[in-house]
């Protein structure tokens, strides 16, 4: 419970300078923000798509950052254990593992959709 409330204290901390970047100027333009909003017209199930795999890829990416926050903190506090801090190099191993496995789909998906040709679903941006 201790590791939660330190760990929860310090994603508050690191977190800090991110409210910085806070703006509330999409407020004065929201009339033209809902002049484009999405209609059943233009619908694309390939954007679609394209969108939830950036959103999952990105929710990843996010995730792995914080699992490697929590290794440094492990590696950190190991404090000589030599066990503790080999379980923190193995784990920041398989993060890493994990993100190359990630880019790899990605960039599957693209290479896939320029081999076969298909213009549409070829759009997918990192």
């Amino acid at each position: 419970m201790k590791f939660l409330k330190n760990f929860a204290i310090g994603l508050l901390i690191l977190a800090l300078p991110l409210m910085a970047f806070a703006d509330d100027a999409w407020l004065n333009n929201l009339p033209e923000y809902m002049d484009q909003a999405p209609s059943s017209e233009n619908f694309s199930l390939s954007d679609f798509i394209n969108n939830l795999i950036n959103w999952f890829f990105y929710a990843l990416l996010v995730v792995a950052l914080v699992m490697i926050l929590m290794v440094a903190y492990t590696y950190i506090t190991a404090g000589g254990e030599a066990a503790k801090a080999s379980k923190a190099g193995k784990n920041l191993g398989f993060i890493l593992l994990g993100i190359a496995i990630a880019l790899l789909a990605k960039s599957m998906i693209y290479l896939t959709c320029v081999i076969i040709g298909s213009g549409e679903m070829c759009t997918f941006k990192f």
